[in-house]
């Protein structure tokens, strides 16, 4: 602001100056004609001029006003500005321009105890006298990855003030990473805003958009163009008008972000945001050029398929085979289509992550995943109910050749033998079985091979597979589930009370887990059925043995000596670290 306001009352002081082409040039030429403003016209004068030979700096000011910058900093301010935000900024050297009162007189009779002018000419230079600090302080010392850690503890508002302190910081908190959670403000979806913050330089950070029907303008070219210049992590088109926006411009929108989700809401496709022109474009533009690593396409309209049977078997499976993570969730395909994009799979895919959703499974042809299942590294059919025999035949394969880290199935397991599952299953770190049919046997043989420690799998989800659960036997159980890091049992009933009593028992012994339930979904602790039945001290000891947990008031099933022992050990040694 300082630099704005000397730059434009310069300006206004130079038109009102008087040029005489017979003083001289440059510094001193400048000097004198500041000195008449000051010491004739008594008007407060503070300017900077830059020598071009010397690249020397220097500040002119009358005494009054030089004394008050110099007492406020602004000059030391001012000259690391200078010296972080042009290229040839390290070569400036910023002179002193110090206004010294006189010493005290005891002459009499003579000019010095005139009475002086309020304004004076304080120009005299100093070459000793630097402004900047001769020594960095310990935070300019700082490296840029200690810079960037600090700067990652820190909210966005703060950040917005980090990146205008110097070129240094600018270039560190500028970084994406931390800026993940940079959202387009909610005022942008008035259109008055929408524009002025496209105008500031912060949009340039911005991360993550949602298009959805809650802006009061209908989008078009013209404003998918503040959108286009940026790199976005994130990208949702939801339910919105893209009518008035070409297809281009959203085929490019789409494929210069990281992660894209496409959501349709309608049945209707006049109601979707995009229509099937807008899509192949996509699609078209995903198989050639594509900054996406990861897509998904959903329907979230009960009943209807996301349609995408009107799209060339080629282009999509060039499309899909051109990222990392795919995500098809309640789509309707071709088989043209699946034996398109598997058979382009075998040949080249970037594909490591397949998420196939709330499929039918009679268009789902698991025999079509052999050739490409030792490439994935996830594997999710979610709400995908696969038929026995695709469960076995699926199962099988993976028993030949299996790199996957993550795998979801649902369905009825029982009918496969209990090695078969347990074998493919324990090469598995993440292992999700919800709303599956397991029964106790096949569930022991993975806990036994969990508590041998012969096992991959680290996080297990058994939501809903409750009546399988419920009949392991308590001491097994609670053996294996501490040996994991997450282990999901499902609902608050879904353990027995030996089984509740024992898992927590063990846990006060020392565990692996980090939390109840799965990581990021906490289940609360109060809420279990049988919790209360646990000796008080044991629980204490069993919860902070963990990193993270929750704790409710209302509905609680948890004592009032339960709480007494749990807060009590606050303070002491433990992992719990998120309550």
């Amino acid at each position: 602001k300082l630099i704005n306001c000397l730059i434009h009352f310069y300006k206004r002081s130079k038109k009102s100056m008087e040029m005489n082409f017979n003083i001289l040039f440059g510094y001193e030429g400048l000097r004198i004609q500041v000195q008449a403003i000051i010491e004739t016209k008594q008007t407060a004068f503070l300017s900077m001029h830059l020598d071009q030979e010397t690249k020397r700096v220097y500040v002119m000011a009358d005494s009054e006003s030089i004394k008050k910058v110099r007492e406020s900093n602004a000059l030391i301010e001012i000259e690391q500005i200078l010296k972080t935000t042009f290229e040839e900024g390290k070569k400036l050297n910023l002179y002193d321009q110090k206004y010294e009162a006189k010493s005290a007189c005891t002459r009499s009779l003579h000019s010095c105890h005139d009475p002086k002018h309020r304004h004076e000419l304080s120009w005299e230079k100093d070459p000793h006298g630097w402004l900047k600090h001769e020594n960095p302080t310990v935070i300019e010392k700082l490296p840029t990855e200690i810079l960037q850690r600090i700067f990652g503890s820190l909210e966005l508002s703060d950040l917005r003030s980090v990146i205008l302190v110097s070129k240094q910081w600018n270039a560190v908190a500028s970084k994406p990473a931390l800026w993940k959670e940079f959202d387009l403000p909610a005022k942008c979806c008035e259109k008055n805003n929408y524009v002025k913050f496209f105008e500031g330089s912060l949009s340039s950070n911005l991360q993550n958009v949602v298009l959805a029907n809650n802006f009061d303008f209908q989008f078009d070219d013209l404003h998918f163009e503040s959108l286009l210049h940026l790199e976005l992590s994130f990208l949702e088109v939801g339910n919105i008008d893209l009518s008035n926006v070409s297809d281009e411009y959203v085929a490019k929108l789409v494929n210069n972000c990281k992660e894209c989700v496409i959501d349709q809401w309608s049945a209707n496709d006049s109601d979707n945001s995009l229509d099937e022109k807008k899509i192949e474009s996509i699609l078209s533009q995903m198989g050639s050029k594509t900054r996406l690593e990861s897509f998904e396409l959903s329907s979230y309209n009960h009943g209807n398929k996301f349609d995408l049977s009107f799209v060339p078997s080629n282009i999509m499976a060039t499309a899909f085979n051109n990222l990392e993570s795919l995500k098809l969730q309640s789509v309707n395909l071709e088989t043209s289509q699946w034996k398109a994009i598997f058979a382009t799979m075998v040949v080249y895919s970037k594909v490591k992550h397949l998420y196939l959703e709330f499929l039918d499974h009679a268009t789902v042809d698991v025999k079509m995943l052999d050739s490409v299942l030792c490439n994935l590294t996830g594997l999710n059919f979610n709400g995908t109910m696969l038929k026995v025999e695709q469960l076995r035949h699926l199962v099988e394969s993976l028993d030949k050749s299996c790199n996957l880290q993550t795998f979801r199935l649902e369905g009825d397991l029982t009918n496969i033998p209990t090695k078969l599952l347990t074998r493919v299953l324990n090469q598995i770190e993440d292992v999700n079985l919800s709303y599956s049919v397991i029964d106790a046997d096949q569930l022991t043989e993975i806990f036994k091979l969990i508590i041998d420690g012969a096992t991959n799998i680290k996080w297990l989800n058994l939501y809903d597979v409750r009546e399988g659960v419920k009949d392991v036997d308590p001491k097994v159980l609670a053996m294996a589930a501490n040996k994991l890091q997450s282990f999901h049992f499902g609902n608050s009933s879904d353990l027995s009370e030996d089984q509740t009593v024992e898992m927590f028992k063990e846990m006060s012994k020392g565990t692996n887990l980090k939390c109840l339930g799965p990581l990021g979904d906490v289940l609360a602790v109060n809420r279990l059925e049988h919790i209360g039945t646990v000796d008080p001290e044991t629980l204490a000891r069993a919860i902070h043995n963990l990193e993270s947990v929750w704790l409710d008031f209302g509905s609680s099933r948890l004592t009032s000596a339960q709480y007494t022992a749990i807060f009590k050990r606050f303070g002491m040694q433990g992992k719990l670290q998120i309550v």
